[in-house]
């Protein structure tokens, strides 16, 4: 697929998840290739995802941040570079020593550098929200004609966002189709036959779904790209963390395994009436809300953007008044429910319980995209809202425009 896109909408409201993969429409790719097969997205020479990243940005990690390994690591197409060879006894970064490797053609890793730039910070958070998924990235800077990793597969889904510099992209087959995180690629496991040979060139990028086999090498500049890692929650998490969750409290889940299951006289048909027995009592009885709800909390706790401006909102000499105007946070996930006699909103791992008589305030607090103080819901009074938006500007959830 091919794009000459090169006019990026502004960053603040912009769809990151259609500005990544444009022009592929964000249905068909979740339709045909989401855990399915690659996509390979072109832009002819383009600087489609240079306001993303720079290496002068990396300098700035490299020289001033005090960063340790593995904040920072190295690798050569055989294998991690040991990080004795770039810290010093405290495990601290040598800027020096990582300069003087990559010269020697090693690939420098900057990982989850999207704590540290809001621009991939905020590509994170939209991933994360697109798919409850949580997200981080890891920055890749390859000197000329260098491959930093051997034939492997990941087990976590990934967008490779090429920057500058063009890597040479070899594909082969799938050995286990969507691995879980503990079936890792074993090194020295042979890759097969390539199916597939591309060149990822500037404001270009590839999706590529967990378990299938790839390899890249950067060809005669050096390299710069991105790459978002989707760790997203499987099936088999979810019927694992519900097992273990109905064992806390069904004390028949916690006894131990039959004495003589492992005697030869115990029969297959008994084994399978226990299992189905233990399994009903899962199925009928227990609440899978409680999974659902802490894998929830999981991604609302991880996907939270860059807070940069709570110490100069309090410090703002001009009072919020019933005509400020105040918008969402972008970014931000939030959770409005009612309990009982309250309502809560959950957002970041934090809470805010309020009285049920302000849910009307507060669902259209934090659904609206931008309003008036006084455009809540006449559920509270004039000094009701006022408080309301206050606090919910303080926690972070709205700001002022």
């Amino acid at each position: 697929m091919t794009s000459d896109h090169t006019g990026p909408s502004p960053a603040i409201d912009r769809d990151w998840f259609a500005w990544l993969i444009d022009p592929l429409p964000a249905a068909e790719f979740e339709g045909d290739y989401y855990q399915q097969r690659l996509v390979h997205i072109r832009r002819e020479a383009s600087p489609y995802y240079a306001e993303l990243l720079s290496v002068a940005d990396l300098d700035v990690v490299l020289g001033t941040h005090a960063a340790s390994y593995p904040d920072i690591k190295l690798v050569g197409g055989d294998g991690d570079v040991a990080p004795g060879e770039y810290t010093n006894d405290a495990g601290r970064i040598q800027p020096l020593e990582v300069a003087r490797l990559f010269d020697d053609g090693a690939t420098v890793i900057f990982n989850q550098l999207h704590t540290r730039v809001p621009t991939l910070t905020r590509l994170c958070v939209a991933l994360g929200r697109r798919f409850s998924s949580r997200v981080q990235t890891n920055v890749y800077l390859t000197p000329p004609e260098a491959q930093g990793f051997a034939p492997h597969w990941d087990t976590h889904d990934v967008f490779v966002l090429q920057i500058s510099g063009t890597k040479r992209w070899s594909i082969y087959g799938t050995k286990v189709s969507l691995p879980l995180r503990g079936q890792r690629f074993e090194r020295g496991t042979p890759p097969g036959d390539v199916s597939d040979e591309f060149e990822l060139g500037p404001g270009s990028a590839v999706y590529l779904p967990r378990g299938l086999m790839h390899s890249a090498r950067s060809t005669g500049e050096a390299s710069l790209h991105v790459t978002l890692g989707l760790t997203a929650f499987t099936w088999a998490e979810f019927l694992v963390e519900s097992v273990n969750a109905a064992a806390l409290e069904e004390e028949s889940l916690r006894q131990n395994l039959p004495r003589e299951f492992a005697h030869e006289g115990f029969s297959v048909a008994e084994r399978r009436r226990l299992l189905a027995e233990k399994l009903a009592f899962v199925q009928s009885r227990f609440d899978p809300e409680v999974v659902w709800r802490r894998l929830t909390d999981e991604v609302l706790a991880t996907n939270v953007p860059l807070f940069t401006d709570l110490l100069s909102e309090r410090l703002r000499g001009d009072r919020l008044t019933s005509r400020s105007r105040v918008r969402r946070r972008a970014g931000l996930l939030t959770e409005a429910v009612t309990e009982g006699e309250t309502c809560l909103l959950r957002f970041g791992g934090r809470e805010i319980r309020l009285p049920a008589g302000a849910w009307p305030a507060l669902q259209f607090a934090t659904t609206a995209d931008e309003f008036a103080v006084d455009d809540l819901p006449d559920c509270l009074d004039a000094e009701g809202k006022l408080t309301l938006v206050t606090r919910l500007v303080r926690e972070g959830v709205l700001q002022r425009r």
